[in-house]
């Protein structure tokens, strides 16, 4: 059993990381082999991200006190919790959280994530898993841009051809 000096530095370190960090996800997961997360770990420090195991109870309070609305592990959610603090790219950490997933159907699950102090619910992160890079992200911008003006001209020519 934790102190109450413990519990208070370890909510003290989950407030700094999330301070520190733009892009928090949350996850659960149960009956996952140890060497699995190890490898989840070192995956993710590839991608400059860190994953912390946290008590649930620790955690929703750091975030109650960071004001960081609903948001809450505890409630409803079995098995471990860990959050995993990115610095860089979004995208990467999400693949290989995805990638996860997959191979752990049943005992991993992202709940969701912090973007910039915005909290991101499941059915909006699971949009991002698709998208590989910011460079991704753009080419997926300018195409959805483009596409509605390229029809245009296509059928704009068509009725010019018509009528000449």
């Amino acid at each position: 059993m934790l102190t109450r000096q413990q519990k208070r530095e370890k909510i003290d370190k989950i407030k700094e990381n999330i301070n520190n960090s733009p892009y928090i996800f949350y996850v659960t997961f149960t009956k996952v082999k140890t060497k699995d997360i190890s490898k989840l770990r070192s995956n993710l420090f590839g991608a400059n991200s860190k994953m912390t195991l946290v008590k649930k109870t620790l955690a929703d309070i750091a975030f109650r006190e960071l004001s960081i609305e609903n948001v809450s592990l505890k409630k409803g959610f079995n098995g471990q919790a860990a959050l995993i603090f990115s610095d860089e790219n979004l995208f990467n950490s999400l693949s290989f959280l995805n990638a996860f997933k997959k191979q752990n159907k049943e005992n991993f699950d992202i709940l969701g994530a912090i973007l910039n102090k915005q909290v991101i619910d499941k059915q909006t992160l699971s949009m991002f898993t698709s998208i590989k890079s910011k460079d991704d992200l753009y080419t997926r911008l300018v195409w959805s841009i483009k596409y509605p003006i390229n029809k245009l001209a296509v059928a704009l020519s068509q009725i010019s051809q018509k009528s000449a």
